[in-house]
């Protein structure tokens, strides 16, 4: 009976015709218990397909995976507490026309490190925007930015340097 394709089931004996127990409510309870109830079943629907050895296999399987989650969750703890943003910020004036800026700064861990540059100027400006470029070779303690076409309407640049290790 443990391979039905029904639902789960608690199968209990009929009570026999002669079942007539004496004595107080707790003898009888007990008899009834004993008679009937102590050879009830419980039917689960594929229960007996499961091997104990697939039993063991699925253990293993579990146990494994929590050694990896378990893994992961140091790992994870680990780039949390080693991971710190350095920036660096500030403004520069720029001239109308074409010029190379010279960006320093307090030193970096290193240089490789994400910049930002951002043109403050008129609201007139973005209609006639110039040319801002990042010069390779960046440093741990500055960059170049090179310009060219700086309308007048641009006077001043702000730039970001963003380190993370």
């Amino acid at each position: 009976m443990d391979n039905q394709s029904t639902s789960p089931q608690i199968i209990f004996p009929n009570v026999p015709d002669d079942f007539c127990p004496t004595g107080n409510w707790s003898e009888v309870l007990q008899q009834f218990i004993d008679t009937t109830l102590a050879n009830g079943t419980i039917n689960v629907p594929g229960l007996g397909d499961v091997t104990p050895a697939e039993i063991t296999e699925i253990n293993a399987q579990l146990s494994s995976q929590q050694l990896e989650i378990d893994a992961l969750d140091i790992r994870v703890d680990a780039l949390e507490l080693g991971s710190k943003t350095i920036t660096r910020t500030g403004t520069i004036s720029v001239a109308t026309g074409n010029s190379t800026l010279n960006i320093t700064f307090a030193e970096l861990p290193s240089a490789d490190y994400g910049i930002s540059v951002i043109p403050i100027g008129l609201p007139t400006s973005r209609a006639t925007m110039g040319s801002y470029v990042v010069q390779a070779g960046q440093t741990t303690t500055g960059f170049n930015i090179l310009v060219q076409d700086n309308p007048a309407t641009v006077s001043t640049l702000r730039w970001t340097a963003i380190h993370t290790s």
